[in-house]
């Protein structure tokens, strides 16, 4: 069965992706972007089976009822927010002057919002995805620049990826600092190359030893970098032989703003959402 002029279904069943009239930059890109996907997906998706031509109609409905007990935590951290929004926040003077208060920082650290669904164990909240959705109306509602500092700090920041694929001792390590409001950061975008990961120049190299990486290269647009205490850094390892062909690999690392021969150079002004700390490192 045909998907579209670049796609064709190989002899095994899998649905394979034509590359041979590709450029060379979008075709490295495409590679990099189907070698990350998983093998096998675990969980059925609607609009995946709907794209296939199947209406899977048991995946959306009935549809799933929150828990009483998940609605209660979720509503108890909410009061909270709403309080801490109305009474120390405020978001004209924030985008305004470029600037967050500190009291906020110390305020929303204090109710658990950098830690939303950080498990308890960890120092965080543990709230489920739909309160840490619920939480993201409300702060989008009230100050855009205090929504990407929250929202970059505990998905694109260290939060997440660790949830999903950190071993239990970066968690013990991590975690509890993130959750009480030590900032994380995120660093992909290049000055060069935007964020196309295929074209990243940054590099991380093992030691002789292979215990460490040396990190080389700069990130442009760094969310959340002058205020943060750890970035998540996408950076190229050296190549890995995948299926008789070398594959360039990508890994994110947990960096500590404090390692030696990291800098932060200067902090990015946009012309909306001033008050966000991105930055080049």
């Amino acid at each position: 069965m045909s998907i579209n002029s670049n796609i064709k279904e190989s002899k095994d069943s899998e649905v394979s992706i034509d590359t041979s009239k590709m450029s060379e930059g979008k075709r490295a890109a495409l590679e990099l972007s189907e070698a990350a996907r998983d093998n096998k997906w675990e969980h059925a998706s609607f609009v995946g089976e709907l794209f296939m031509g199947k209406l899977n109609l048991p995946l959306i409905h009935p549809f799933p009822v929150q828990p009483q007990e998940d609605i209660d935590a979720g509503q108890t951290f909410m009061k909270k927010l709403k309080h801490t929004l109305s009474e120390f926040v405020d978001p004209h003077e924030i985008d305004v002057t470029g600037e967050v208060p500190d009291i906020v920082f110390e305020k929303l650290a204090e109710i658990g919002a950098f830690g939303i669904k950080i498990k308890k164990e960890y120092g965080g909240l543990g709230l489920s995805q739909t309160n840490y959705l619920r939480a993201a109306i409300m702060l989008g509602s009230y100050c855009g620049n205090i929504t990407t500092l929250l929202s970059a700090h505990q998905s694109i920041g260290v939060s997440q990826p660790l949830i999903m694929n950190g071993t239990e001792e970066q968690k013990k390590k991590y975690l509890p600092r993130v959750a009480s409001g030590e900032v994380s950061a995120f660093a992909l975008t290049e000055d060069t190359v935007g964020s196309d990961p295929a074209k990243m120049k940054t590099t991380a190299e093992p030691t002789e030893d292979g215990k460490y990486y040396i990190l080389n290269g700069s990130k442009l647009w760094c969310t959340n970098a002058t205020r943060a205490g750890v970035i998540i850094v996408v950076a190229k390892t050296p190549p890995k032989e995948v299926k008789g062909k070398m594959r360039d690999q990508i890994t994110a690392f947990i960096v500590e703003t404090s390692s030696p021969g990291l800098s932060i150079e200067g902090r990015c002004r946009f012309m909306g959402l001033r008050g966000i700390y991105n930055g080049i490192i």
